[in-house]
């Protein structure tokens, strides 16, 4: 009894991680820019479109550039909890710990140290705050520690020594919380300190973050959605694709896929292979990342084997494209299709990055709206007056000498705010074709000797 018991726990805690995110779940990403720019949770949202095409799950954008836990606190009703949110995913921090306090100029002010510490607190105090009213609402929360201050890189520019180590607090309260109320954290900050010392110890002027020492670009991105990833424990398998010995014993060894139509004759073999998924499309900003940590190996394995094969080199076509020639050994080990972009699945992947990529671009507008209002005019949405908010950009910011990058924020502002019901329509509307786009199709394998 105790072993079928313990073979239960096991079967339920296996399904329970193969699908983290479940149908109709809204999952809310809540932080400050690098949220707002969400490429790393975009990854997490490509990986959940190819992989369960047909689950739906909902993600949102919550970010604002700039904010910081009070700022969450102020737009929780009206930019957060609006979306009705089954899952809120926090990361936030990067501003709270007031990084101009650790600007070496003012190493000997009286009381930096005391204010340092104050903004810790108020930090601790506020995550707290957020964590109980997403929790008092029954909508599940996944911490996140905040992604790292680059400290150690010794490239051009000014460098806020003492930055990443506020920050290290910072992820030892998402910790601390995490274990108060048994939630999954996600350590960024473990993860981005220790690769980031890593790539800095053959090149010291290298980093994984931008050159302002914040922003992670490309790579930094999807590190963090491998991490993301792997926390929740992420299925690997795209598809286990066997080509055995007839159609019985291949679909016995196969894995997530149907095989049919299969025939082993005149030294070649041919069969259908209807997948449930997609592999993961790779960006060529990101590729530094598959170096640096087992992404592949660990989230995107879509292998193709073949058993029984006569020694020598073969040619691999998918639906009549070439996609290979192979030696029987490499057939026999087992080849990843989900790194070769001719095959007609990784195509396929690819336009459902590009559709995701056009709603991404409507996500960005409405931001750059909730930016303005929640940032710098303090006003909720639907209670703007386009002629107030050029009133308070000419009399507060349009005679500042360091205005050009909000200048540009409040043209774009004033010229997309009248459009937002519309560009709100198309956001709303822009996956409408995504569960037939990402639906995998059977596709027709033939190997034959070349």
């Amino acid at each position: 009894m105790r072993y079928l018991f313990f073979l239960c726990c096991l079967f339920c805690s296996f399904s329970s991680n193969a699908q983290f995110f479940k149908k109709g779940d809204r999952v809310c990403f809540v932080g400050n820019s690098i949220t707002h720019n969400g490429d790393y949770w975009h990854n997490v949202q490509l990986y959940y479109s190819t992989r369960y095409p047909q689950l739906g799950v909902q993600f949102f954008n919550c970010g604002i550039s700039g904010d910081v836990t009070g700022g969450i606190l102020r737009r929780m009703d009206h930019d957060i909890l609006v979306h009705r949110p089954t899952w809120a995913v926090i990361m936030i921090g990067m501003n709270d710990v007031n990084r101009p306090l650790y600007d070496a100029k003012r190493k000997n002010e009286a009381g930096i140290r005391e204010k340092q510490q104050a903004a810790l607190a108020t930090y601790r105090k506020n995550l707290d705050s957020i964590i109980r009213i997403f929790l008092a609402k029954n909508i599940r929360v996944v911490l996140q520690t905040p992604s790292i201050y680059d400290q150690t890189s010794k490239m051009a520019g000014n460098n806020l020594r003492g930055v990443n180590d506020a920050l290290k607090v910072c992820a030892g309260y998402a910790r601390e919380f995490a274990g108060r109320d048994s939630l999954l954290v996600v350590d960024y900050w473990g993860m981005l300190t220790k690769l980031n010392a890593e790539v800095q110890a053959t090149d010291s002027t290298a980093t994984l973050i931008g050159k302002d020492r914040v922003h992670p670009g490309g790579v930094g991105h999807l590190l963090m959605a491998w991490e993301f990833l792997k926390t929740i424990k992420a299925p690997a398998t795209v598809a286990n694709i066997v080509a055995d010995r007839d159609v019985k014993s291949s679909q016995a060894k196969s894995q997530q896929c149907t095989i049919s139509d299969f025939s082993r004759k005149d030294g070649q073999i041919q069969f259908t292979a209807l997948e449930k998924a997609l592999p993961f499309p790779i960006r060529e900003d990101q590729l530094k990342a598959t170096e640096l940590v087992p992404f592949v190996d660990n989230l995107n394995r879509e292998i193709l084997k073949f058993n029984y094969l006569v020694p020598g080199n073969y040619v691999l076509a998918i639906d009549d494209v070439e996609i290979g020639r192979f030696f029987s050994g490499e057939l026999e080990r087992g080849i990843n299709l989900a790194t070769v972009q001719q095959t007609p699945q990784y195509q396929q992947a690819l336009k459902v990055q590009a559709l995701l990529q056009k709603r991404w671009q409507l996500e960005a507008q409405l931001r750059a709206l909730r930016l303005i209002e929640h940032r710098y005019i303090n006003t909720l949405p639907g209670n703007e007056n386009i002629e107030t908010v050029r009133r308070f950009y000419d009399t507060a910011h349009a005679q500042k000498p360091d205005s050009d990058y909000v200048k540009k924020m409040f043209v774009t502002y004033l010229d997309s705010k009248p459009k937002e019901a519309q560009i709100r329509q198309q956001w709303e509307r822009s996956l409408d074709s995504l569960p037939a786009l990402s639906k995998p199709r059977p596709h027709r394998y033939l190997l034959k000797k070349g």
